[in-house]
């Protein structure tokens, strides 16, 4: 089995970090990880339109990180994970019968209705398994993700000279419940469908992440919040699927070091199994790099973004 390498980027303030994984006869590895640091906000820059050498510092040091691929052909799959101020992400269903092209127009349509774009957009879909509603039916949920055309062409552009085949954006919140997924799959006797939260804290903003075994269900986020807010957004989150707090098994914690208090917020309403987003909890995943800091929770988005196996429905 030749070598089948998967790419992720994640931006998040004046920090882009990476992750690489390897799949080949021996199994999978996560072989390459760390970050690239920079004096300002990366993605608030490409959003007001600056180009700036800071940028383009940022597009050599990726290609000069990825410039010798470990199968010798380049990078298969390169996902750039994108935070939610940066798009819109939302769930659209779709008749489990409906061809490609009916599918392109219920997801167009929603985009009219819930965006009415104004620009012109870039648009991002993945289809996830069939499941059963409660009078029957069979739907099948597409995650769609749309950012500005502008911005898609400058995050493009930012990986330009990494030697991939194929380069896609996809959300942080995707990524992260990717990542949460591979990690409950290794826990023994966590049941069929355990109910999960990923919380993912960033200072000034919050995300959230609903997950039902390693299908993402649901995610949102929110600015300006304190740890409190967490707890509260958790269980609202859990609400909207009929879960009760003594229902979710585990709550996951990503992005910048959380605050104590966080935690104890979390704990109070959950109970105990709180705990960091970490590599090392992967299922039949090695590790054969060390990050570059010892924040490693905060590379979720882009672990999450290279462990991702699933495929784009294309526009």
């Amino acid at each position: 089995m030749d070598a089948y390498v998967r790419t992720g980027v994640d931006i998040a303030g004046r920090a882009v970090r990476y992750a690489e994984v390897v799949q080949d006869a021996s199994g999978c590895r996560l072989s390459r990880l760390g970050r690239i640091d920079v004096d300002e906000d990366v993605l608030g820059s490409m959003l007001a339109g600056l180009d700036d050498e800071r940028i383009h510092a940022v597009s050599g040091a990726l290609a000069e990180v990825f410039s010798r691929p470990e199968n010798g052909n380049g990078i298969d799959d390169l996902r750039i994970s994108v935070s939610p101020r940066a798009g819109h992400s939302f769930r659209v269903p779709l008749s489990a019968e409906a061809g490609p092209d009916v599918r392109r127009s219920c997801i167009r349509q929603a985009i009219d209705l819930l965006i009415a774009p104004e620009q012109p957009l870039r648009i991002t879909a993945d289809v996830i398994p069939n499941e059963a509603m409660p009078r029957g039916a069979a739907v099948a949920w597409a995650h769609v993700l749309v950012v500005g055309e502008r911005l898609d062409e400058r995050l493009r552009h930012l990986v330009r000279d990494v030697p991939a085949k194929r380069t896609r954006l996809m959300s942080g919140a995707q990524a992260a419940a990717g990542m949460i997924g591979c990690t409950e799959a290794a826990r023994e006797g966590a049941g069929e469908d355990p109910c999960t939260l990923g919380i993912g804290w960033y200072g000034d903003r919050l995300d959230y992440v609903f997950c039902t075994g390693k299908v993402w269900r649901f995610s949102g986020f929110a600015e300006g919040v304190e740890p409190i807010d967490a707890a509260y957004l958790s269980v609202h989150t859990a609400s909207r699927f009929g879960i009760s707090p003594s229902g979710v098994k585990t709550v996951y914690v990503y992005g910048d070091t959380a605050p104590d208090a966080l935690f104890s917020e979390l704990r109070a309403v959950f109970g105990g199994d709180i705990r960091a987003l970490h590599p090392a909890a992967l299922r039949d995943v090695s590790i054969t790099c060390s990050p570059s800091d010892m924040d490693v929770p905060a590379y979720a988005g882009c672990i999450g973004a290279a462990l991702y196996e699933g495929e784009e429905f294309f526009f």
